[in-house]
């Protein structure tokens, strides 16, 4: 009994010590400079960086694309960097660093980061601090709602796409043989992001944000969109109702677990069913 009781107090006295530093600390954090909390001497300013920006392989959109893009507001897509999204401040005009930007310079193409999830930022009378790794306040949803939207608000009309297509192509006047074959590969892409936002209802469910039903979207991603006949590949009946949504999970232990998904159907060591997970994960996002 004296052993645990002093493993008790050690640990309470340890709490009280983390909580007076990091209270202290937070002081300085703003929402456009927070505090990042001290996560070991291995999570480095380098490490976040790459966290940050990690190309894991996802295509959401072309980067002049997304640029050249609306709010339903009449504002710039990108007028506050996504921060409506999140609990972050960010970049105007670019997007945050839940996004990954890949590829040549004058034709990026915009992911989904593993930091786009995975990165808790939170508040506390007025001082903010940052949570690498930890269940992200963001509505991934939304973002899709709000690309789903745009996009289709732009291809609507000759008028609607003249704008767009003079932004992304970077002519007042663009060539009429360019812009037609811009519509044809925003057209054609605008049709299976449509079909699986409809199918999956995610266009209409208000899930709210800080979870994702991403088992869900992953398996609609999948049997719906790539495994049909040519021309299109999509098997639209495929697509289910992403009904099943779950918070974000925090990363910290996630190599030491058995398991990994909230199903805990994949088993972390082997490195083919990893793969397997991950090649998922992009697909999905």
């Amino acid at each position: 009994m004296k052993s645990v009781g002093h493993t008790m107090l050690r640990a309470l006295v340890l709490i009280a010590l983390t909580v007076f530093v990091t209270t202290r600390s937070i002081a300085q954090g703003t929402n456009a400079n927070p505090f990042y909390v001290d996560q070991g001497l291995d999570w480095t300013a380098a490490a976040r960086a790459d966290f940050y920006s990690r190309d894991q392989g996802s295509r959401l959109i072309a980067l002049s694309r997304m640029q050249a893009l609306k709010q339903r507001n009449g504002q710039p897509f990108l007028a506050d960097g996504l921060s409506r999204l999140s609990t972050e401040s960010c970049n105007s005009g670019q997007p945050s660093h839940r996004l990954s930007r890949s590829g040549p310079q004058d034709c990026q193409v915009v992911g989904m980061t593993c930091s786009a999830c995975h990165t808790l930022q939170i508040e506390v009378n007025g001082k903010v601090y940052r949570v690498d790794g930890g269940p992200g306040f963001v509505d991934f949803y939304a973002l899709l709602r709000d690309l789903d939207k745009a996009v289709g608000e732009v291809i609507a009309s000759d008028s609607s796409f003249a704008p767009f297509a003079a932004a992304v192509l970077r002519s007042a006047v663009p060539d009429a043989i360019d812009v037609a074959d811009l519509r044809l590969q925003v057209g054609g892409g605008y049709l299976r992001f449509h079909t699986l936002m409809h199918g999956a209802r995610a266009a209409r469910e208000r899930l709210g944000g800080c979870r994702l039903d991403a088992v869900g979207m992953i398996f609609n991603r999948v049997s719906g969109l790539d495994i049909g006949p040519p021309p299109d590949f999509m098997i639209p009946e495929n697509i289910k109702t992403a009904d099943a949504p779950v918070r974000y999970p925090f990363l910290w232990n996630a190599p030491r677990q058995d398991k990994t998904q909230w199903p805990g159907f994949a088993k972390n060591g082997s490195g083919i069913v990893g793969l397997a997970r991950n090649v998922g994960q992009v697909l999905g996002g």
